[in-house]
């Protein structure tokens, strides 16, 4: 059941954005750590993230990431969508598990705080830039 808190991380990371000069921040490279949790079991796993947003279409970010736990690594993408000063959500889909889910992200400085949410799971992530 390894493979099952990968696809919940890769639901958290596709999200719409709104592009604005506030949104800057968010912008680029960032990694970090944190947990998944299997909905069914509750298992819990470690999970490892380097994840890259880049301008969208619009008012929209695109959001790609690569992230890896004890069963392997995985590749998510999405879009997100500015919320408030510092808070964004969206949707994350990954082609590898086809599954999708909710993601909401809260930046402050060069540090943000991912939170994601499927019908498989959920999980959540601290991330620095890079």
């Amino acid at each position: 059941m390894r493979i099952i808190p990968a696809a919940l991380l890769a639901m958290a990371f596709s999200l719409p954005i709104a592009a604005t000069a506030e949104a800057a921040s968010i912008l680029g490279s960032w990694q970090g750590r944190g947990s998944v949790r299997v909905k069914d079991s509750g298992q819990v796993e470690p999970v490892s993230c380097s994840v890259r947003y880049e301008e969208g279409t619009g008012r929209t970010f695109v959001l790609n990431a690569t992230c890896a736990t004890t069963a392997g690594t995985f590749q998510q993408s999405g879009r997100i969508v500015k919320r408030g000063s510092n808070s964004y959500s969206g949707r994350l889909y990954s082609d590898q598990y086809a599954v999708s889910g909710n993601v909401s992200i809260s930046v402050s400085g060069k540090s943000q705080t991912i939170r994601v949410n499927s019908p498989k799971g959920s999980g959540s992530l601290k991330l620095r830039k890079r």
